[in-house]
């Protein structure tokens, strides 16, 4: 088992999304038909899924304890911030164009009591469907609005 300080979970999305599915055809094809190794098949076609907009959430923390044992330090953290925030730089595919994801805002939440619990946290940010987003203040709690990139 790998167990380390970050902990950052799988994003979901705010609200239903519209799954698009698209037909492709190849414009080139280099597949040999069995039946006719000379001929290649002009008819290959298959299927791309796309998502065109939606409003996605993740959440993470570190552990306090764990950072300690694996001295993971507050440079780490910053380079962690850094890293959240540029998450879709040159991440493309046929389905996900350049550019078309991004990261609009990271919220922080620093805090030095090892009481307040994760969980609590979170539950202190809505978020609605159009992106927009309230915050709860917790006593305590330091909260830091990072812009995307």
């Amino acid at each position: 088992m790998i167990r380390g300080p970050v902990s950052i979970q799988s994003a979901f999305s705010i609200g239903s999304v519209d799954v698009e599915t698209l037909q492709i055809t190849k414009s080139v094809n280099l597949e040999t038909n069995v039946n006719n190794p000379s001929k290649k098949a002009g008819d290959t076609i298959g299927q791309k899924h796309r998502v065109s907009k939606g409003v996605y959430v993740t959440y993470g923390s570190i552990n306090r304890q764990l950072s300690e044992k694996t001295h993971f330090s507050d440079e780490d953290v910053e380079k962690l911030k850094k890293s959240i925030l540029k998450l879709f730089d040159n991440d493309e595919s046929s389905a996900r164009q350049s550019g078309s994801m991004v990261v609009i805002k990271v919220i922080w939440w620093t805090h030095t009591d090892q009481v307040v619990s994760s969980a609590k946290v979170h539950r202190c940010l809505k978020v609605n469907h159009d992106g927009t987003y309230m915050l709860t203040s917790i006593d305590g709690v330091k909260t830091e609005e990072l812009d995307g990139q």
